[in-house]
């Protein structure tokens, strides 16, 4: 039996890893269903694959790089870090890549794991850093397996597809469409895009870094001070979640309102203005976006997709649009953590069911009844204003200090349900003063409403609130039927 197991080698996996090893804690697996470290930047490759958040700020804070090739990184540079990190801090024995966790069960002592091919393991603690963006969605359409031509989601990109001279629709607006588009308009004969629900998209200020500029991030303290100035930077966007600040919203839209109609004409620019508050949804970052949809070979469609057909889609309003080739940008299932992988805890709990009505956590990081169970990235963890690095380092943090705790008294742990509730129902309480519960049509919030995703403050609040680790919080293998205690509750 291993003492911890981590399902998952991007950010969050790997910062784990390596606050397990720094605190001298060597007997942990890695495993990820993905034959690369990098979890979300080894899955998409898709053309125009970048980051949002300038690479000064998207890195370990203990593990600054500073050749950065352009100011906000590529996945192919992005995923290269992580495989550095992985060599550099000699974690290549720990992983087991290519295989893919079925389903977990807790015994009363120890993580059941069974991967796919049969192989079973077993851990002491279990550590969930499948992250938010880990499931693609197609929507299901009538006529799904009629259309005769390619099609794929972007998170799973076929490369043997040759787009040019091609008919290509593009389903969707968020991340991933604003960065395909712009990158396969000038192969393809004609690029549609399909969209109902436009984004708020602010300029990108990208650039390649010249000679000078990288040979400057070497001079010693440089590249700390620039990476401390922009992640204030990014920090001091917090108040914009917070509903006190829809004057300055209101002045960000009008602004952006005459961006976009500059850029696309009086024609267009209905189609792709958001009719939602700023903020609400996820913001964007691209300044090849809007020149790219204004091309005479581009189309936009307002509309969803309500089925296939073999030479193309049909849309809400019925008419039809034909193609050659469907890429689905329809993004991934951010409120489903952890699935598909099953997870059963205390007397057959089964998370997916507990989570009915929304994913919830403690911390974003333990939930009752599921004992030595860990998460990264999980619900209300989401970062919007800064970089999600810095989260979940924090996390990595907690979590290494828990398990020191299980390493020097043994048994389990399991936070108390009243502890959980509490935090719960103040962190919604909170979420209820954000934008994020002004109607917005983002992936924020499940069917019902609930916001199961961001975390309703600053970065700091946040690190605050799991600067440490209380026993108090949780019950134990060797005082389950104590009487509760109090403990306050960080939010």
């Amino acid at each position: 039996m291993h003492q911890v197991v981590i399902v998952g080698a991007g950010f969050g996996g790997l910062a784990v890893a390596l606050e397990l090893q720094r605190r001298g804690i060597e007997d942990f697996v890695i495993l990820d269903r993905q034959r690369d470290v990098g979890g979300v930047w080894a899955a998409n490759t898709y053309p125009g694959a970048a980051c949002d958040v300038p690479s000064e700020i998207y890195s370990y804070s203990f593990a600054l790089k500073r050749d950065w090739s352009r100011r906000f990184g590529s996945q192919p540079e992005i995923q290269r870090y992580l495989a550095e990190i992985v060599r550099d801090h000699h974690l290549q024995p720990h992983l087991r890549l290519g295989r893919e966790v079925l389903s977990a069960t807790w015994d009363d002592a120890s993580w059941q794991l069974e991967l796919d091919g049969g192989e079973r393991l077993a851990a002491a603690s279990l550590v969930c850093a499948t992250g938010q963006l880990s499931r693609p969605r197609v929507p299901d359409v009538d006529g799904l397996e009629s259309f005769s031509g390619p099609q794929f989601h972007s998170a799973e990109w076929d490369h043997g597809v040759d787009l040019r001279g091609r008919r290509v629709a593009v389903i969707g607006s968020g991340a991933s469409a604003v960065q395909v588009v712009p990158a396969i308009a000038d192969l393809a004969a004609r690029v549609t895009v399909v969209q109902r629900t436009p984004m708020w998209i602010v300029p990108k200020y990208d650039w390649a870094q010249g000679r000078w500029e990288r040979a400057l991030m070497h001079l010693p303290g440089v590249a700390r001070a620039r990476h401390n100035f922009m992640w204030w930077k990014f920090e001091a966007n917090a108040p914009l979640i917070w509903r006190t600040a829809d004057p300055m919203r209101t002045l960000i839209e009008a602004r952006l309102r005459r961006m976009i109609r500059a850029k696309v004409g009086p024609e267009l620019a209905p189609a792709v203005t958001p009719d939602y508050r700023f903020g609400c949804n996820r913001v964007l970052l691209s300044s090849a976006w809007y020149p790219t949809i204004a091309r005479e070979d581009v189309t936009v469609v307002k509309s969803g997709v309500t089925a296939l057909t073999a030479t193309g889609l049909v849309c809400d309003d019925g008419a039809e649009i034909d193609a050659e080739v469907i890429i689905w940008c329809t993004g991934f299932t951010p409120t489903e953590y952890i699935a598909p992988m099953r997870v059963t805890g205390r007397d057959g709990a089964e998370l997916r069911a507990r989570w009915r009505d929304g994913p919830e956590a403690y911390l974003g990081i333990t939930a009752p009844g599921f004992p030595n169970l860990f998460m990264s990235y999980g619900p209300n963890t989401g970062s919007l204003t800064n970089t999600i690095i810095f989260l979940l380092e924090q996390q990595a943090g907690y979590i290494g200090r828990a398990v020191d705790h299980l390493a020097r008294r043994g048994g389990w742990i399991d936070v108390r349900a009243d502890v959980h509730d509490r935090y719960n129902d103040r962190l919604q309480q909170r979420l209820a003063r954000t934008v994020f519960t002004a109607g917005c049509p983002g992936w924020y919030t499940t069917e019902a409403g609930k916001v199961t995703t961001v975390w309703p403050g600053s970065h700091v609040s946040y690190a605050r609130a799991v600067r440490s680790f209380d026993p108090g919080d949780y019950e134990s293998g060797s005082r389950a039927g104590a009487p509760a205690t109090t403990a306050e509750v960080p939010v």
